[in-house]
């Protein structure tokens, strides 16, 4: 009973407390979810805190041409790849390829809007081809080729933006500024982070840059300074957005390199390629569909090696090679040409050169395998684009039916047969995938 009348007290007094002071109850309720409301409203237009990362990026740039892994944060292309090269749906939510490969027709993903709100429509997506008719047909985009091409999704990948700066992912650009022509600053912006990417002309400029503090990061970095990889706050990790492979192209055309026996003695007469990174020993990368593990890889055969040269050289001593390659690769072409004076008694004279250039003899560069395996311009006989000058004409019709054919299974036999008779002949000797490498300073605050 107690209980029952307490309960009729606070029952009586806050009645008697509501008819007494009712006005000024409904006022301040009213007050206060006209209040509520307001405060709702104006939170979406107050800016919230953004981590702010300074990221260097080495090279010259344009609007209309951004790094890849910066266009890929902004929008994607009209169909993206998985990690084996696989095909997968972008701004397209599906395709089909029709007359005999000469026509493909997308889907364009109705779901999708740019960062304005525009929703994706067909004729926002602007590619332009050689020779190839695009149209449009309700939600469709049509490319029709004069003949087949079956590397052709391999170009719809590139990320599209409208007017050079929407896209449709999760990073949209903010502030630009430019010089000259070319981007100096830009600054992406998600809901919770922004990337200011600054752009420094060389590798050396760059790290400058970042002991000053001016960046918090160095992306694609060639080589590690020993103060960097001393530092206690730096971080140090692959950069695995832009895989390379380190060969050593071999002019074909040259007096002594023109002969299929001294290459491979030279290929032979390396003790070890990979040079403490993952081998690589074909021009094709190691994660592609198409990729071939069963090639000659050139394992070190002293004996072999000599044997191979004395068909074509009767005094091996009197042979002098020389072996151009790019300030980060000199102690690893210096080793190359003790490993072939060792081997084979042959003089080697390595140079260090700014850039790659065709005038050489043997050249240690960086070579980035496409994202198809399609190989045409870099080994075709006929193709200026031909660096190492090579002439196969087996090597040649299979990359002829290889862009032809569409069928998957043939495509793979097709290139697989292309990397077994390219290694046969060693017009390059292929030695290991490079690891470029960010640099970051360890965050003052977590």
């Amino acid at each position: 009973m107690s209980i029952t009348k307490t309960l009729r007290k606070y029952y009586w007094v806050s009645e008697a407390f509501t008819k007494r002071h009712y006005k000024t109850v409904l006022s301040a309720t009213l007050c206060g979810t006209i209040l509520l409301g307001l405060v709702v409203f104006l939170l979406q237009y107050i800016p919230t805190y953004k981590h702010a990362t300074r990221i260097a990026k080495i090279g010259k740039y344009t609007t209309t041409s951004l790094p890849d892994n910066i266009l890929k944060k902004i929008s994607v292309g009209l169909v993206t790849t998985n990690s084996s090269g696989a095909y997968e749906k972008g701004l397209a939510e599906s395709w089909k390829i029709d007359n005999d490969g000469k026509q493909y027709t997308f889907i364009i993903n109705k779901n999708l809007s740019w960062h304005d709100g525009k929703s994706l429509e067909p004729s926002d997506i602007g590619y332009s081809f050689k020779e190839v008719t695009q149209s449009i047909k309700d939600n469709q985009l049509i490319y029709t080729l004069q003949e087949p091409f079956s590397p052709f999704l391999s170009a719809l990948t590139k990320p599209i933006l409208r007017n050079n700066k929407l896209g449709v992912g999760e990073y949209r650009i903010g502030n630009i500024e430019e010089y000259g022509g070319n981007i100096q600053k830009i600054s992406l912006n998600s809901k919770t982070k922004q990337l200011i990417y600054k752009f420094y002309p060389t590798e050396n400029s760059a790290i400058t840059a970042f002991k000053l503090g001016e960046v918090d990061q160095i992306e694609n970095l060639s080589y590690i300074p020993k103060e960097l990889k001393e530092e206690p706050q730096n971080i140090i990790a692959p950069f695995l957005e832009d895989q390379k492979i380190a060969v050593l192209f071999l002019n074909n055309n040259d007096s002594v390199l023109s002969s299929k026996p001294t290459r491979q003695a030279l290929a032979y007469a390396i003790s070890d390629k990979s040079f403490g990174n993952k081998r690589a020993i074909s021009p094709v990368s190691s994660t592609s569909w198409a990729y071939n593990d069963s090639v000659k890889t050139y394992d070190f055969d002293q004996e072999k090696a000599k044997t191979l040269l004395k068909t074509d050289i009767q005094n091996p001593a009197n042979l002098k090679i020389e072996l151009k390659t790019m300030l980060q690769y000199l102690d690893i072409a210096e080793k190359i040409a003790e490993n072939w004076n060792n081997t084979l008694g042959i003089t080697v004279d390595v140079k260090v050169i700014n850039g790659i250039t065709n005038d050489y003899q043997v050249l240690l560069a960086d070579y980035a395998p496409p994202l198809d395996p399609d190989q045409y311009s870099i080994w075709h006989s006929t193709q200026s684009t031909n660096f190492t000058h090579y002439t196969n004409l087996k090597v040649d019709k299979l990359l002829e039916d290889g862009r032809r054919t569409l069928d998957s299974k043939l495509r793979i036999e097709i290139y697989q047969d292309f990397q077994r008779f390219l290694l046969e002949d060693s017009p390059a000797i292929f030695l290991f995938e490079t690891n470029s490498s960010t640099v970051s300073r360890k965050p003052i605050f977590k």
